[in-house]
């Protein structure tokens, strides 16, 4: 056991660590919790239109009714998770400027930052040929649009959804650093004091945008001669990616690198699932709301493994609430209990504690992946919908997974199935080590 700690600490954490620290990974964490609102009030209006499936009797009134003004309420969902990347992109503009502004180059403005990132990506999104020296748009035939609410979207359009989140934070990343070196080596346009202070960003903005539209020009006319765009080339290592999370092995290995973090005291969720997996999962997200069937997607971990947070902790709070021997887990339990029920659970891996605790260590690695496998597979032959809205990572076990699959029952049932399962694996580990605990406290 020492020697895995002993590994963790000293070979696998200080590299991730400082990837972790990275002012590009810190930007692109705090720009996927900013866009969870938009996920979710998209997801709203879209489960109104599903109601009618999950509730049948009510099918006649809603079609009546609610469903005749469907096309005006879909807007929100269309401009929501189907825009995602324009959030995405301004988002991760903002705080990496912000991270700028405040160490380097005090002179930046997280604003225009933000504008110029969202600027550089729309330069990606219309498609251009070039053959024999003439450059072109691609036109769209109805093969290559979606239709969306009995609407046939333009692909050009589609790239603001999910799919071009990845391009998104790119673009944003090279604007940004366009933006730095202007400020850095002083070519920018400063207006006089006593100026608006909209009117002096305005003119601190335009060198920056010169040079980004440049770029971005040269990049997608050097692909065009080849006969694709910076969308069809980038897409490709990411749909990788997406492949390898889309599998049981993928998402087992997630979650033994999220766990084994966490035992040695780092942040595992945030290094592996905010910095890289949230953004394919919200892809996959919008791609099941555009008729695919991906089971990692969405917020598939709190909906059915992180069941009371990482390590699926709300099993091992409930059992020391009502089966704890000992006043410290006894006690720790009631002060646990109610953000636990809210996947929130720090206070039990640093309290119980599981950092470095060999009696609880297993179960917390090996409880996630027991609960990724009944989940995957109960999706994959079926049983339980596929996730089709966003919701609140701190939505409690059942609530989630409910919303999550626009109203399935054997969602709930699946995820309580889980936290049942939690409890089998953690009792005898818990067990062992509040007995322990008990001597110590009787001696």
């Amino acid at each position: 056991m020492n020697v895995v700690f002993t590994f963790l600490e000293n070979k696998l954490m200080p590299p991730l660590n400082k990837l972790a620290n990275l002012r590009v990974i810190q930007a692109i964490m705090q720009a996927g919790v900013v866009t969870v609102p938009f996920t979710i009030v998209g997801s709203i209006f879209l489960i109104i239109n599903n109601l009618p499936q999950i509730i049948p009797p009510l099918a006649p009134f809603f079609e009546q009714t609610v469903l005749k003004l469907s096309p005006l309420y879909s807007v929100v969902t269309t401009m929501s998770i189907d825009s995602i990347a324009i959030f995405y992109t301004l988002a991760t503009a903002f705080y990496l400027t912000e991270s700028y502004r405040q160490d380097t180059a005090k002179q930046m403005s997280s604003f225009v930052g933000a504008i110029l990132g969202l600027f550089a990506f729309l330069l990606t999104i219309v498609q251009v040929d070039i053959q024999n020296g003439q450059a072109q748009l691609l036109q769209n035939n109805a093969e290559e649009s979606i239709i969306y609410n009995g609407v046939a979207l333009d692909s050009w359009v589609t790239r603001f959804s999910g799919v071009g989140i990845f391009i998104g934070i790119l673009t944003a990343i090279l604007a940004v650093q366009i933006y730095r070196l202007c400020i850095i080596k002083n070519i920018t346009i400063r207006m006089p004091e006593g100026v608006p202070d909209g009117v002096s960003k305005a003119f601190a903005s335009l060198i920056p945008a010169i040079f980004i539209a440049f770029t971005m020009v040269i990049i997608n006319g050097i692909l065009a001669f080849f006969h694709t765009d910076l969308h069809a080339v980038l897409t490709q290592p990411f749909e990788f990616v997406k492949g390898l999370t889309g599998s049981w092995l993928g998402i087992v290995i997630i979650m033994l690198l999220i766990h084994l973090l966490w035992m040695v005291g780092v942040h595992g969720t945030a290094i592996i699932k905010n910095s890289f997996i949230n953004p394919i999962l919200l892809v996959a997200l919008t791609e099941n709301i555009n008729g695919a069937n991906n089971i990692f997607a969405g917020d598939f971990v709190n909906m059915y493994i992180f069941l009371g947070g990482a390590g699926s902790t709300l099993g091992l709070v409930l059992l020391m609430v009502f089966n704890a021997k000992s006043d410290q887990l006894k006690i720790l339990g009631k002060a646990a209990i109610l953000p636990g029920l809210f996947n929130i659970n720090e206070p039990v891996i640093f309290g119980a504690p599981i950092v470095y605790n060999p009696y609880l260590m297993i179960p917390f690695i090996v409880t996630p992946i027991v609960n990724v496998t009944i989940s995957y597979f109960s999706a994959s032959v079926g049983l339980v919908n596929k996730i089709i809205s966003g919701i609140p990572w701190i939505s409690p076990v059942g609530a989630g997974a409910f919303l999550g699959t626009g109203g399935d029952f054997r969602g709930v049932l699946i995820a309580f199935i889980n936290l049942a399962v939690s409890i089998l694996i953690y009792y005898p580990f818990f067990k062992m080590y509040d007995n322990k605990l008990y001597t110590q406290q009787q001696k």
